[in-house]
């Protein structure tokens, strides 16, 4: 099954996809095919060609597909075509398509021209009015259809007003509805498809227009689709309508409806149920399974269906179908105003007894409409000409819509045909019936071959050939005609075989160039969306950068050739390849993360600005705190910041694993601030600090009299309060394990009882756990924690990395705790001396980050005025660790006497200045507590907490 599950035309195939199934379904439960189950395996083809061409050759190939049931586009079936040819396959197309075509490889369960326009555009005529102006997509069906339109209008005594295509996907109608408002036709005849037929439906009604629109496309499917617009008074035509009323439609609606859930059936849907209905029958019918034997049992096969009877016609390969029109009325159906009553013949070669006048195709007069066609096709053209330059017969080259954009070698043309020119089209050079009209109407991968006998007088006679110019992918660019003097067969044979691979050749280097071109497009456009500068290095050399990076390079230059000179001459291992390492490189002004890449020797390196958290913000005010405000270098820490990213996208919960002091409370806050969550309350509770007594009350809240001392009216747990958000549970290795069973049933029902009550609390947390325990080995060795518990926590697990491995950040943390203490206590900045540098880098750090920020916070207070940090000012045992494994901890405990007392003289001292900033600060604003904290650069709640820290009364300022 082939259709399109997303992309421009997925509205419509979605319906095509779910009746194929339902048809499959009825089919198994009725016995199969001769006790055998069809299987369905389903590609979506995202409305592209291209994808429709190479998903039908993986089902052949790989999955071995019986027949295929699908495709809605005529783009995409053409473009299927050779596929199905090169592996002898068979297609089941169910849409309605414009004709003039009749392949052995594909079976036509869609109507025809003759099917739809017959009738209704006379009925038009006769019931609605005479003048009509036509809009529609541009590609083969709106065109092809069209054509068909416009005679059949010519000869029932109407008149085209107008006529206009579009981009498919295009949707903004403004001026064409301007236009036709303008002409004021009767009828508006759409064949507009997908997302365009939509707009243009919902535009008309929004612009007020009173003509009715009729269309061979939208059908119910596509007017539900038009909410909060109704379409109401529009006309379709179609074999089927879900409103036809039989007790097969019936049935067939009531099943569709069990099985989806709507009622909302079109005929292309029901079209689809057919196809895999008529594939069946004649699967029943065979004894062998070929693509030879399924055509042959199709032979007179005719099936009761929704729309009625319907025969399959084995001389054309399309089934007899019904016709009926209807109009939209107010409940979103067709009111049926008129059927056939019988199905009708199918004619794929539908000719019209006009004259030959009315039956011609005008030429192009438009000199830019044709220039633009012919700048389209300019590099195909450009290779065609020098490589058929050593060819002496006259060549010309028509496009999809049979303009002739070019001759080649024109004064060899024959004199018949001597008054050809650009601009031309096919069917006005009486070329319809020649090869080149036989190529372009069977869109076949073969040449056409007609001769003409003594043309002109001439005694030998003229061979014109049609070359399809198809290339390996399939996609036909035009058709190539060539007129040839049979003097000499066999030289006509030879040469005819010699055109053909240099057209193949050419067509295959047009693909290839366009492809390239399209993948160069897609890699600007989607690269162009991205907030980092991408830069792909291959052996030093830059092969692309988008936009960002153009911009970073200009500002930045020496700095990114340094950092891609680094990065891409490093020797990257085989096993390194598709590997993300996230690293961080900075200069004098802006830090970056930068992510490499590595894959097919090219390295994918991406830079993303990140801001510098030591000046704007206070890891202390953690409530905003983000990953983006995590300090650190180290390639394995920024790796944690990814996974902590990840984790916040989720709604599985965090276990963190890590040392004590690695800051695993502030990556649980920098994951909920980035959730979805961040709006709701972060509750944290340390699971060792609270008695073993307390704690159930604590998490889970507890009700009146629940115990002595319980506070009247009861008091909610930090599950309930942190309802919506997160729950933040440090040290869970330390839980009571008789606690951790009704954790884990928390975490099961999602409701919490309160200590004392029996009531049920739905609640809805997210919980992000940490320990510095191995929970496995409490599992396995200890037996003080529950596996199912740990199962529940560990859905997704977060190592962070102890200091001593971060050696390259220890410097930076340093510098960031000596500005914000410099900042907090309005000082000079300070800094490290080299000695003191070297000896923090070597230093161990079992304390990790929070030992780092006491150290650095004691030497502060230890150099008193002094703007640098000695070796002198750090702690004693960190100078003894380094020259000795062991030390005297007597001793170092005596030496530690006096920088104790200074510190604290130090910290009476900066404790006096805070309280005289506070009080002048008051004094300024007349004791407003508003406007000092703002000044104050902290929030009311902060400054109250200092003023009574420092014994201070706001109201006595006022």
């Amino acid at each position: 099954m082939l259709f399109s599950l997303t992309g421009t035309t997925s509205i419509t195939e979605q319906g095509l996809h779910q009746a194929s199934l339902l048809a499959i379904r009825h089919i198994n439960e009725n016995g199969g095919i001769n006790g055998k189950t069809l299987v369905p395996i389903v590609e979506d083809v995202a409305s592209d060609p291209y994808i429709a061409a190479r998903k039908a050759e993986k089902l052949i190939i790989s999955d071995q597909v019986t027949a295929i049931v699908g495709l809605y586009t005529s783009g995409c079936r053409k473009t299927v075509i050779p596929v199905l040819e090169k592996h002898n396959a068979l297609l089941f197309y169910p849409t309605f398509y414009e004709g003039s075509e009749q392949h052995p490889n594909v079976i036509y369960c869609g109507s025809l021209p003759n099917q739809q326009l017959l009738d209704f555009i006379p009925w038009l005529i006769q019931n609605v009015g005479k003048s009509f102006y036509l809009i529609g997509s541009d590609y083969i069906y709106p065109l092809e259809t069209n054509r068909h339109i416009r005679q059949l209008i010519q000869s029932n005594g109407g008149t085209v007003y107008g006529e206009k295509y579009v981009a498919l996907g295009h949707q903004n109608f403004a001026k064409t509805l301007n236009e036709i408002q303008g002409m004021n036709p009767d009828v508006i005849f759409s064949t507009l498809v997908g997302d365009s037929g939509l707009s243009f439906y919902q535009q008309h009604e929004k612009y007020g227009l009173h003509q009715p629109i009729a269309s061979t496309i939208v059908a119910e499917a596509e007017v539900a689709a038009l909410h909060p617009y109704r379409a109401l008074g529009h006309y379709s035509c179609f074999p089927y309508f879900s409103s036809i009323d039989s007790v097969s439609n019936r049935k067939f609606i009531s099943e569709y409806k069990r099985a989806y859930g709507t009622d909302i059936i079109s005929a292309t849907t029901e079209s689809a149920y057919n196809s895999v209905l008529l594939l069946a029958e004649a699967l029943k019918k065979t004894e062998t399974i070929s693509t030879d034997s399924i055509r042959s049992a199709l032979t007179g096969v005719s099936l009761d269906t929704p729309q009625g009877n319907v025969m399959f016609d084995s001389s054309t390969q399309h089934l007899w179908l019904n016709s009926r029109i209807g109009k939209v009325n107010k409940y979103g159906q067709f009111t049926i105003v008129w059927e056939s009553g019988n199905p009708i013949i199918p004619i794929p070669f539908l000719a019209h007894n006009l004259s030959d006048s009315t039956l011609d195709f005008k030429p192009i007069d438009d000199t830019s409409h044709l220039n633009s066609k012919i700048m389209k096709y300019d590099p195909l053209l450009s290779k065609l000409k020098k490589s058929l330059a050593t060819i002496p017969v006259p060549f010309g080259y028509f496009d999809e819509d049979g303009v002739l954009l070019e001759i080649f070698n024109s004064s060899l043309i024959p004199a018949h045909f001597h008054e050809l020119k650009p601009g031309d089209n096919i069917y006005s050079a009486s070329l319809n019936e020649s090869g080149v009209g036989l190529a372009l109407r069977k869109y076949s991968s073969s040449y056409e071959v007609t001769r003409v006998l003594k043309a002109n007088n001439s005694p030998y006679g003229i061979t014109i050939a049609g070359f399809p110019v198809v290339g390996n992918s399939g996609v036909r660019r035009g058709v190539l005609g060539v007129w040839i003097s049979n003097k000499t067969p066999e030289f006509t044979e030879l040469m005819l075989t010699s055109i053909r691979s240099i057209v193949h050749m050419c067509a295959n280097m047009a693909d290839i160039e366009e492809e390239q071109h399209t993948l160069s497009d897609v890699l600007h456009g989607v690269s162009s969306q991205l907030t980092k500068s991408l830069f792909a290095v291959k052996e030093g050399r830059v092969l692309f950068q988008n936009q960002t990076a153009d911009e970073l390079f200009k500002r930045k230059r020496d700095f990114v050739n340094s950092v891609l000179l680094e990065l891409s001459s490093e020797q990257e291992e085989e096993s390194a390849e598709n590997i993300v390492r996230t690293l961080k490189r900075e200069d004098s002004e802006d830090s970056y993360e930068v992510k490499v890449i590595h894959k097919n020797s090219i390295h994918f390196i991406y830079f993303k600005p990140l801001p510098r958290p030591m000046y704007r913000f206070s890891l202390k005010e953690r409530q905003s705190l983000t990953t983006n405000d995590l300090i650190g270098l180290n390639e394995l820490f920024l790796q944690t910041i990814e996974f902590a990213r990840s984790a916040a996208k989720t709604k599985a919960n965090v276990l963190l694993l890590g040392e004590s002091g690695t800051g695993k409370e502030m990556f649980a806050r920098a994951i909920h601030n980035e959730s979805k969550r961040k709006d709701k309350p972060f509750v944290a509770i340390n699971c060792a600090s609270i008695s073993k007594e307390l704690i159930n009350a604590e998490l889970f809240g507890y009700e009146d009299g629940a115990f002595t001392g319980a506070k009247k009216g009861g008091n909610p747990g930090k599950f309930e309060i942190a309802n919506g958000g997160t729950l933040f549970l440090d040290e869970i290795g330390d839980m009571p394990i008789d606690l951790q069973t009704t954790l884990l049933r928390v975490l099961q029902e999602k409701e919490v009882v309160r200590v004392g009550g029996y009531k049920p609390i739905p609640v809805d947390v997210r919980i992000i756990a940490a320990t510095n325990k191995n929970l496995f080995q409490e599992i396995a060795y200890n037996g003080s924690f529950r596996s199912d518990l740990y199962y529940r926590l560990n859905v997704f697990t977060i190592e962070l990395i102890p200091l001593r491995q971060r050696t390259e950040d220890i410097i930076e943390l340093s510098h960031y705790y000596l500005q914000e203490l410099s900042a907090e206590l309005g000082q000079p900045r300070k800094y490290l001396s080299e000695e003191a540098a070297e000896l923090l880098r070597t230093y161990n750090w079992p304390g990790n980050i929070r030992e780092l920020n006491n150290v650095i916070e004691r030497a502060f207070y230890l150099s008193e005025e002094s703007p640098r940090i000695t070796i002198a000012h750090l702690p004693q045992f960190m100078i003894h660790s380094s020259n000795a494994l062991e030390a005297d901890t007597q001793d170092l405990l005596v030496d530690s006497l006096p920088d104790m007392l200074i510190i604290e003289k130090s910290k009476q001292k900066n404790d006096e200045h805070k309280r005289q900033v506070y009080i002048q600060t008051l004094m300024n604003y007349k004791g407003n507590i508003s406007k000092a904290a703002k000044q104050l650069g902290m929030s009311r709640t902060t400054l109250y907490r200092k003023l009574e820290e420092h014994n201070i009364q706001a109201k006595q300022f006022k």
